[in-house]
């Protein structure tokens, strides 16, 4: 029993947006078409391997047909757009030492931040109980079964 290669297409608007991404097996050209024809825009295959158009597309993804390329939303309005890679770049370089450090970018400075990680030193009940909330709203709840030492180090007292 072989296996079936799949086709992968993105619809796109006339805003050159990707709307969804449709797959089958089968003849790409004629895949294409009737894709086309069933949902009125363009059809853009796509790999999941990135080998063409620079990477998979994606839902909110735009098409670049001058690069032949999906594109990420912009993500800060000073980025300017690689032609070559397709990717967004800072108009500053990111610090070297991304690998021992965490940067946001700062729209408004247009400058990276290096971001300063709390870490706790919590008991194992402590931590067991913090691991059940997924909001601050659920941790301020839950606060009473909290030690004393657990409060004060998230800032609960």
């Amino acid at each position: 029993m072989g296996y079936r290669i799949m086709n992968y297409f993105a619809i796109v608007t006339t805003e050159n947006l990707v709307e969804q991404v449709v797959t089958a097996s089968g003849n790409s050209e004629k895949l294409k078409a009737q894709y086309e024809s069933i949902f009125g825009k363009k059809c853009v295959e796509t790999f999941r391997d990135g080998s063409q158009r620079k990477r998979f597309a994606g839902a909110g993804m735009a098409y670049s047909e001058d690069l032949d390329a999906f594109i990420y939303s912009k993500p800060f309005n000073s980025w300017v757009l690689n032609n070559e890679t397709a990717e967004w770049e800072a108009p500053k370089v990111k610090p070297a030492d991304t690998n021992t450090e965490y940067y946001s970018w700062d729209e408004s400075n247009l400058s990276w931040t290096k971001n300063t990680i709390k870490q706790f030193n919590l008991s194992q009940a402590d931590a067991e109980i913090v691991a059940t909330v997924s909001s601050l709203e659920e941790l301020e709840a839950i606060k009473d079964q909290l030690s004393e030492d657990g409060r004060a180090q998230l800032g609960l007292s």
